[in-house]
């Protein structure tokens, strides 16, 4: 009873669910395709990101090693009684700050 109901009312709307079908399968068509252009966008603005920070960390880090290199140069040599009192001075800090030196040992 229920099911020759329906058929009927399934039969004389034949226009109504073609249209609501077509418009399901617009929807998912239009989601899929703007779903893959944005991901492309997405991922080629992150490529471009990538490799722009790659540069610029291969240019910090040569910076670095120059600035390093510079500063070797400029500072003095210290004398082995200044090398004793620096030892001191970092095994101090070492003692009176266990949370930043945990593994030195005492």
């Amino acid at each position: 009873m229920f099911s020759s109901r329906f058929a009927k009312l399934a039969a004389q709307n034949k226009s109504a669910w073609k249209a609501g079908l077509a418009i399901v399968v617009a929807g998912t068509t239009f989601k899929v395709v703007y779903f893959n252009f944005s991901r492309s966008v997405l991922v080629d603005h992150m490529d471009r990101r990538h490799i722009q920070a790659t540069e610029h960390l291969h240019s910090a880090r040569q910076f670095g090693s120059a600035a390093a290199v510079e500063r070797e140069e400029r500072v003095p040599q210290l004398s082995p009684e200044q090398k004793e009192q620096l030892q001191e001075y970092l095994k101090l800090l070492a003692d009176n700050n266990p949370e930043v030196y945990p593994k030195q040992k005492r």
